[in-house]
């Protein structure tokens, strides 16, 4: 892990948010509630995926805690990554 003002950890350098005490509460509920509607759509289609393939014996979970993404892979998570902050910090416009 690199330390929080490592530029090579932040290569997308997105804005900083406002001050929390400068937004409006119901920004903040918008942007919780973000949150966890990704957070429980991920877990519900994760699991899915993870049921599946370990009920036909194709992975297992350390297959899966195992696995290593590609450079284009891992290029491709950060840029859905930088999507979603972009949305949350939008939310906090």
């Amino acid at each position: 892990m690199t330390a929080a003002g490592d530029d090579a950890a932040r290569p997308h350098k997105l804005p900083r948010p406002r001050q929390i005490q400068d937004l409006n509460p119901d920004q903040l509920v918008a942007v919780i509630w973000r949150l966890a509607m990704e957070i429980c759509v991920l877990r519900d289609r994760l699991g899915t995926h993870e049921a599946l393939l370990a009920g036909q014996n194709v992975l297992s979970r350390n297959d899966i805690e195992a696995y290593s993404p590609s450079k284009d892979e891992a290029a491709a998570r950060l840029k859905a990554r930088t999507e979603l902050i972009e949305n949350i910090i939008n939310d906090l416009s």
